[in-house]
């Protein structure tokens, strides 16, 4: 019998970094679980700021000669100001928060709160709350179906009790109307939101052109007395109150489903996805999660606290990323700010990636479908950006996107026609539309479906090396990628002066090797005699190489430069090690990233929440366990809200997620060609069982291990891998 998996609570949620989330991919709600006012904060995945317009600046191409010259001429504070001052667009547009849905509660007599219980049961992705008050029970259930396309919530009460009012609030251009059926709503998104960092103190333009949203939060079921006051609709007498909470006006469930009905829909559906691997570490414990978490911080001894972060994990990318909803972003679907941290959006320089890299190994195909939908209209939008800029075929992607799926490098705050000082350290990146293609590659390996490869791989490959091989330029027979950066890292010039423009940085090598190759297999699979492929093997032959330096480490940049921050977040230059396993077989490079990887991390590395979680993967291919679960246990102490969500800080959940993939490569890795059975074991998870875990080739394994030895393994063909085929079959390359 499996263990019950939930997080719970003695208290309501005092911030929003308490709450219970839940979601449907489209939908997202955050329950506070007050008593006196009960708060739903939701969210609608399609909610952004600005409208379709064009950011790509013709003018860039002019200059990009001209700073490869000053590159060449190694004057690389001249050529950083020269791409601030002419090569970059506007930032992105922010991801919105829908509104909130509130419950005045009435109570008769004092009203005094006993025997309270808030909880997320990760079985079934239902939220409860539970609590007596004068004699009285009441309970909430709150769930998001995605059958269903909704949040529903379903609210009790003895003896007919309840009486409440039900109202609507958002920080969004808004109407309500209220009626016995319950709320319309109706909105305006704002034209432009400027990122939270942005100077200005008017970052919010609401003007007209912004899109326009409707909602409805519907009752289906009470036997109470409705009123309506204005915008708000009152309820009174009641001993149960059904809502059922959705986009646009009109709902896809049927009138005549019970509430019972639609949450039997709902936990299939949502157990159909998460009960396919379990985990087990220990017996879970029976005490409040923010009591365990404060309990891990003084004293390690909660193997099974893990066991529901991993299985939480899973949870977040099912309830945040489903077909036909946009890919999990820096939120994954929750926010509530008008101006978030960093936009709320796809950051692409290590965040959207990391989102994803558990999907495959943690069997959770059918979250992929949203990445690859985002990926291909990245891929059409990118086309224009890389002729326009640069002057090169295929496609490009630089550090982030939103929901206009941009391409442009940005570094301009609206307004403004250029960049400000340092905003080229990690605006003008080129690869961020290569990195994002890698899951291709890495899809078919794991499900070997050719149809997926053709249809939906191959042309999006095609376009990034496409355009890496325009990129490239030739320096006496070398081909060397310039201008360079190193995501969100900077070096030292002789003088002192940070700089961050080089050429032929690690990670932009890396990935043009990696895209070349993964071009090149799918080719040959496909059989396909694509007539890209002789220059591109020509380039890869005499690519630009990596570099180590004077302690044997391998080197960030093409130059040993003095790095500005040795312990930065960014393991940009390990990119070969983990995610990629470009570097599976080449014991030289592998050393000297382990050098490197050591001395990031004696001067502070990991110091994010993703950064860490980013290192509990680099330790794990690297085989050393205990290094992977000390900062697995760093990443839950000192990175984790009471929650479980991950703090940056503020909230991002990428390190969630990357935190997950880190457990799964603690117990398996599938990896250039080598399968590892419980590669970086720690000696705290002595006893265990895991099934259910994805490897390559269409196949999943169950590993048990006791006194840190696997006793029993089982590998099958899993045919889940049918349902991630069918829904991207369906997308072909529109």
């Amino acid at each position: 019998m499996k263990q019950e998996l939930k997080l719970w609570y003695r208290q309501p949620a005092a911030r929003y970094e308490e709450t219970l989330p839940i979601g449907n991919g489209r939908l997202g709600a955050m329950v506070f679980g007050e008593t006196g006012q009960e708060r739903l904060a939701l969210n609608d995945d399609s909610l952004w700021s600005g409208f379709a317009r064009e950011k790509n600046r013709p003018e860039a191409r002019a200059y990009l000669s001209q700073a490869r010259q000053l590159i060449r001429a190694n004057r690389l504070a001249e050529a950083e100001r020269m791409i601030q001052d002419h090569m970059l667009g506007e930032y992105t547009e922010s991801y919105l928060p829908l509104g909130e849905l509130q419950m005045d509660y009435a109570y008769p007599g004092e009203g005094r709160i006993n025997d309270y219980s808030r909880s997320l049961s990760l079985h079934n992705a239902v939220a409860s709350v539970s609590y007596q008050t004068n004699g009285v029970r009441y309970t909430r259930e709150y769930f998001a179906s995605f059958p269903s396309q909704a949040v529903f919530a379903c609210l009790r009460c003895e003896h007919r009790q309840m009486s409440l009012t039900l109202r609507f609030s958002s920080p969004l251009l808004h109407q309500v109307h209220a009626s016995e059926k319950g709320l319309e709503i109706t909105g305006q998104c704002p034209e432009h939101v400027d990122p939270s960092y942005c100077p200005r103190e008017d970052r919010i333009v609401q003007g007209n052109r912004g899109m326009h949203f409707s909602a409805c939060c519907s009752i289906l079921d009470t036997d109470g007395c409705i009123d309506v006051a204005g915008d708000a609709i009152c309820i009174s007498s009641a001993s149960v109150l059904v809502l059922a909470f959705y986009r646009g006006k009109e709902r896809v469930f049927g009138k005549g489903e019970t509430y019972a009905l639609l949450k039997e829909k709902h936990v299939r559906d949502y157990q159909s996805i998460f009960d396919r691997v379990e985990l087990y570490l220990g017996e879970q414990k029976d005490e409040p999660t923010d009591r365990r978490l404060e309990q891990l911080k003084e004293k390690d001894d909660d193997p099974a606290l893990y066991a529901l972060y991993f299985q939480y994990g899973r949870y977040l990318l099912i309830a945040s990323s489903r077909q036909g909803s946009r890919p999990a972003n820096l939120q994954g679907i929750w926010s509530w700010e008008m101006t978030p941290p960093w936009s709320s959006n796809w950051t692409t320089n290590i965040n959207l990636q990391m989102n994803y890299w558990h999907a495959c190994s943690c069997n959770l195909l059918e979250c992929m479908e949203p990445y690859f939908s985002l990926l291909k209209a990245i891929c059409d939008n990118g086309k224009e950006t890389a002729r326009t800029h640069y002057g090169c075929r295929g496609s490009v992607l630089h550090h982030n996107t939103d929901g206009w799926a941009c391409t442009n490098p940005m570094g301009i705050f609206y307004g403004n026609d250029r960049g400000y000082d340092g905003c080229v350290t990690w605006s003008f990146w080129v690869m961020g539309e290569a990195w994002l293609s890698r899951e291709l590659y890495q899809y078919y390996e794991y499900t070997l479906d050719a149809d997926f490869l053709r249809r939906t791989a191959y042309p999006i490959l095609k376009e990034n090396a496409l355009f890496l091989n325009d990129w490239l330029e030739e320096n006496n027979g070398v081909y060397e990628a310039l201008p360079s950066t190193s995501p969100e890292n900077k070096f030292l010039l002789p003088d002192g002066t940070p700089c961050c423009v080089s050429k032929n940085c690690a990670m932009d090598l890396e990935l043009i090797q990696e895209v070349f190759i993964h071009f090149q297999k799918t080719c040959d699979i496909l059989d396909m005699d694509d007539p890209l492929l002789p220059e591109i093997q020509k380039k890869l032959a005499h690519l630009a190489p990596l570099k180590t330096g004077s302690r044997g480490q391998l080197l960030e940049w093409g130059e040993e430069y003095p790095e500005k921050e040795p312990g930065h977040r960014h393991m940009s230059h390990l990119y070969g090690v983990y995610p990629s396993e470009l570097f599976a077989h080449q014991t030289e490079l592998m050393k000297a990233s382990r050098i490197s990887l050591e001395e990031r991390v004696q001067h502070g590395g990991g110091y994010t929440g993703w950064s860490c979680a980013w290192l509990v993967n680099l330790f794990s291919v690297f085989e050393e366990a205990d290094r992977a679960y000390q900062f697995l246990h760093t990443l839950l102490a000192r990175s984790t809200y009471p929650n479980l969500w991950d703090a940056h800080p503020p909230f991002q959940i990428d390190g969630n997620f990357g935190g997950t993939a880190g457990i799964a490569n603690m117990l398996v890795q599938d990896r250039g060609g080598d399968l590892k059975i419980l590669p970086a074991l720690p000696s705290a998870w002595k006893n265990g069982f895991v099934k259910g875990l994805r490897i390559k080739g269409n196949r999943t394994i169950d590993i048990e291990w006791k006194d840190g030895k696997a006793v029993n393994t089982r590998i099958s063909t899993d045919d889940t891998a049918d349902t991630g085929r069918a829904l991207l079959a369906d997308e072909g390359n529109g």
